[in-house]
């Protein structure tokens, strides 16, 4: 488990979950829009923690045949059943679905958002930059996902222009950008990048403590419980808003293709993929 930081802030006890109904987000005040902010904040955090438990999620952003579903590993106190063992995220097989074939206006608009994407990259080369405009630091570095920060102005609506998160390769002030990640609040996955591929996923049973950064004490996905990230402080979400990871950076781009959850590449410091017992591991 990671050291809890110090001045953490109290995240209010009625913040909705993701699956809010959208009449119950329309008439929120600044304040309380604070507080759903928080809650993508948190989505972003988990994926360090995924990295903690080999586990990734996936859901498909349109309506495409899923293959047959691998059998779901025994349930665990307070979890979903997941694809893989061990794992409680349900959504999980879909990561098994193939990219589909685009026709040539779908590939010309994903063109365009895919070069809108990279400039939008360009923006904040290295985490000193991202510090400077106060984008969040969400966890720490592991293999596969990075290093996220998160802007927390970019929520509701999906604009290529304006992702979520900025991932680095690692923490240091001189880490550089490596691929991007972004963030939906809407009870539905958005419609997203065009064409069938940008495939936005969610996690289950996610714990985080709120503070000058996002901690991860337990690895999402698995059967962690509301009484046992209440012991640490923290804020318990049964399921994360939805995100989706973009390696538009040149000399990043995944070989496992731009929308997947894990780039191969992304390794640590020494090369390796080997990280402590929560996931994480020295970047750059």
């Amino acid at each position: 488990m990671q050291t809890l930081e110090p001045g953490r802030a109290q995240v209010p006890a009625d913040l909705p979950s993701p699956a809010a109904e959208p009449s119950r987000r329309a008439g929120r005040t600044a304040g309380f829009a604070a507080g759903v902010v928080a809650l993508v904040v948190l989505a972003a955090a988990v994926a360090y923690g995924v990295g903690a438990s080999g586990n990734h999620t996936t859901t498909v952003v349109k309506t495409v045949s899923e293959p047959a579903r691998p059998a779901a590993a025994a349930a665990k106190s307070g979890c979903i059943p997941g694809a893989a063992p061990g794992s409680c995220n349900i959504d999980e097989f879909n990561e098994q679905i193939p990219d589909k074939p685009l026709d040539a206006a779908t590939r010309a608009l994903l063109a365009q958002q895919l070069v809108t994407a990279r400039e939008a990259a360009a923006r904040y080369p290295t985490v000193a930059d991202a510090v400077r405009a106060n984008l969040l630091q969400a966890g720490k570095f592991s293999p596969g996902v990075g290093a996220h920060y998160i802007d927390i102005g970019a929520v509701n609506g999906f604009d290529p222009a304006r992702p979520g998160a900025y991932i680095y390769d690692g923490t240091s002030p001189t880490s550089k950008v490596v691929g991007l990640m972004y963030l939906s609040s809407t009870v539905n996955p958005p419609e997203g990048f065009a064409g069938p591929n940008d495939h936005w996923h969610r996690h289950t049973n996610t714990c985080v403590i709120f503070g000058a950064k996002i901690t991860v004490p337990f690895p999402a996905d698995s059967d962690v419980t509301k009484a046992m990230c209440d012991n640490v402080g923290g804020y318990f979400m049964r399921r994360t808003t939805w995100m989706v990871h973009a390696w538009v950076v040149p000399g990043w781009e995944s070989p496992l293709g731009v929308f997947s959850h894990n780039n191969p590449d992304v390794v640590c410091a020494d090369g390796t993929t080997k990280t402590d017992a929560d996931g994480f591991c020295a970047g750059t």
